[in-house]
């Protein structure tokens, strides 16, 4: 029988985004952002390095945790084979999966946890905290200011849940 999915992981969303925080960290990049798939299990990580934005994608596991931990894989043995002097451009690289599976059991902790990560903070992170790196980031964000709209509204959507669950300061 073959196997559908190489992606065998027990990590949830939650525990692949605070591993993607510390990645992040260790490169020195703190302009980053997770991004569900608007539909389906799809997952994309897009993260701004040198003035430029890579974003990395997969759509294809069976779930919202396999498909982050396949953008957490790549990148980080894209940070891995960069360190050791490869390089080059890996463009329209497909992950193939199995059937779709829907799991909503932990669904409003992970959406916490990614508005958290769009901010590039750990949970614990102040009230304060989150609405000092809010405004910095939505002046480089907003329409207005020349930004992507997408972004904006992901930044807008993010605050909104973090304010919902730890309350107004």
């Amino acid at each position: 029988m073959v196997e559908l999915s190489f992606i065998q992981t027990k990590k949830t969303v939650s525990e692949t985004l605070a591993e993607l925080r510390e990645l992040f960290k260790k490169q020195g990049i703190e302009d980053w952002e997770p991004m569900p798939g608007t539909t389906g299990q799809g997952y994309a990580v897009r993260y701004m390095r040198g003035g430029n934005w890579t974003e990395i994608g997969s759509t294809l596991q069976p779930t919202k945790a396999m498909n982050i931990r396949v953008c957490f894989q790549v990148i980080d043995n894209m940070f891995r084979w960069e360190s050791r002097g490869i390089t080059g451009l890996i463009k329209g690289t497909a992950f193939m999966g199995g059937t779709l599976v829907v799991s909503g059991k932990n669904s409003q902790r992970e959406s916490f946890d990614e508005a958290c990560a769009i901010f590039g903070v750990e949970p614990e992170a102040s009230l304060e905290e989150i609405e000092r790196l809010w405004k910095v980031k939505i002046n480089f964000a907003h329409p207005d200011h020349g930004g992507d709209p997408e972004r904006f509204k992901r930044l807008e959507k993010a605050r909104a849940i973090i304010i919902k669950v730890k309350g107004k300061a």
